[in-house]
């Protein structure tokens, strides 16, 4: 799950422009049955999902869930599978193998781009303890009688903190997207991205996708990304990237790996709960995998925090945006905040060597 571009890729990943339809199924297990009907379940979610994905996207992506409203008992109990947090592939093909088998024809699941299975909550430990939430894509699975693949599956679990924002954060794995948390060192992400995505930290308070993602899914054009890529200085006038329309990002590439993204954002939207706003500057490297550090936020402000309401830790990048007057400075490139308009938008000068 490269950062570089097409985020999407035949065959691996799903459709980000358009409609994507969803197959939503629930399970329960012989020693965790279910304790709320499915509905209830999937109220849980939806349509907080289409929502999400239809602000994210500026109407660019149609996310339609098609529910079956029952649950599915798996042959096994829980705690047979091995289930822990980051399971592997052994666990999940077997899972997947016995949903193929107790759904049978029940359900057909041709003409579906992807597959949520929506675990009862009371299996396994809370997710506050670990998060169990996985997305498989890529790797067929297993075969259902209708000859469908299994390779495109996101699985939920417990009551996650993050609330239906981590079906948003499992989903974005089905359409290219990378985790931007450590997964190695979990303190570590509050100096990668902290909460400035939904790939980062799904209950974080600012769950937008960073403009460089939604560029990479098609949801703005290119001819709303300015490129600085030789030396010189440019000013570009921001439109926050909550709204639709306008100039959204300056990308200022080094090499083949590596480039930085200025963009502004706004308590907006996707972005409701943020308690700062601002320009936000970021490096991104396409040659760092997945959960490894691919984006890491510019402090704007690395002596303070910001929200720290929000959760004992990861609050530090919370006050990460520039303001006006502030300057952004590293070797070969310098990013100085002229201003801001009636409409929440920002004025940026952008120099490189």
């Amino acid at each position: 799950m490269s950062e570089g571009f097409p985020a999407t890729r035949s065959g691996e990943y799903a459709r980000s422009t358009g409609v994507l339809r969803a197959l939503t199924l629930f399970i329960d297990f012989p020693d965790a049955p279910a304790k709320e009907s499915a509905k209830a379940r999937y109220d849980e979610f939806f349509p907080f999902v289409q929502q999400w994905y239809d602000r994210a996207s500026y109407g660019r992506l149609r996310y339609e869930p098609v529910p079956v409203l029952r649950w599915f008992r798996m042959p096994h109990p829980f705690s047979a599978y091995g289930i822990t947090r980051g399971y592997g592939w052994p666990v999940h093909r077997a899972m997947m193998r016995d949903l193929a088998a107790v759904v049978g024809r029940t359900v057909d699941f041709r003409g579906y781009d992807l597959v949520n299975v929506i675990a009862a909550p009371n299996a396994g430990p809370p997710a506050d303890r670990t998060v169990l939430s996985v997305t498989w894509t890529g790797g067929n699975a297993a075969t259902t009688e209708s000859g469908t693949h299994l390779d495109r599956v996101s699985v939920i679990y417990g009551h996650d903190q993050a609330g239906p924002r981590v079906l948003a954060h499992e989903n974005g794995h089905i359409l290219g997207l990378p985790d931007l948390y450590a997964v190695d060192d979990f303190a570590r992400t509050d100096t990668l991205a902290g909460q400035w995505d939904t790939m980062s930290l799904d209950w974080g308070l600012q769950g937008e996708p960073l403009a460089w993602h939604k560029w990479r899914l098609g949801w703005l054009t290119d001819a709303q990304v300015a490129c600085v890529s030789r030396p010189g200085t440019r000013e570009v006038a921001l439109s926050p990237l909550e709204v639709p329309g306008g100039r959204k990002a300056v990308i200022v590439p080094f090499g083949r790996t590596t480039a930085y993204v200025v963009e502004a954002r706004r308590a907006l939207g996707n972005d409701g709960q943020a308690c700062t706003e601002g320009v936000l500057i970021y490096r991104v490297r396409t040659d760092v995998p997945s959960g490894q550090g691919p984006v890491q936020i510019m402090d704007a402000h690395p002596r303070t925090a910001a929200c720290t309401y929000s959760s004992s830790a990861f609050n530090s990048l919370n006050d990460a945006p520039y303001g006006v007057g502030s300057t952004f400075r590293t070797r070969g490139l310098t990013v100085r905040v002229l201003g801001r308009n009636a409409e929440g938008g920002w004025t940026v000068r952008v120099g490189r060597g």
